[in-house]
């Protein structure tokens, strides 16, 4: 696993597919450079976002289909556990679970995390995780 270097959220994942978003073009470099691993639960994410916003299901079976070009990884039982202490820890809500369990297989993993969700980069920032930089102004 030393040649996977980069962990994807969703939203890299969403900017990606929407050729119309302002960081579609970025997203798409983001993920074409070196090595980058997607959480299953990142997967399951992804499923739901464009399930939501297209309520078209062959367009979900085809991103999902080319997710086969990325290291899909399953969260184990204690980075289940440990992205629950650490959201106890830092006293959020339950709703941000899902951003907890990556941040902490991405601990685990010793990967960067690539997202352009401003509250994970710093909660990833504050405990040791190494963000991504993107060119685009609200991500740093």
């Amino acid at each position: 696993m030393s040649s996977l270097r980069t962990l994807a959220d969703t939203n890299v994942l969403v900017y990606s597919t929407f050729e119309d978003s302002d960081k579609h073009e970025e997203a798409m470099r983001l993920l074409s450079q070196g090595d980058v691993v997607i959480p299953r639960i990142v997967v399951y994410e992804f499923i739901w976002v464009l399930a939501k916003l297209t309520n078209d299901l062959d367009l979900v079976r085809r991103k999902v289909e080319e997710l086969r070009d990325f290291h899909i990884v399953t969260e184990e039982l204690e980075d289940m556990i440990e992205g629950v202490k650490i959201l106890n820890d830092d006293r959020r809500t339950f709703r941000m679970i899902n951003d907890y369990v990556i941040l902490a297989l991405a601990k685990r993993l010793k990967l960067k995390l690539m997202t352009y969700d401003e509250g994970l980069r710093k909660v990833a920032k504050r405990h040791g995780v190494e963000v991504l930089d993107t060119d685009f102004p609200g991500a740093r």
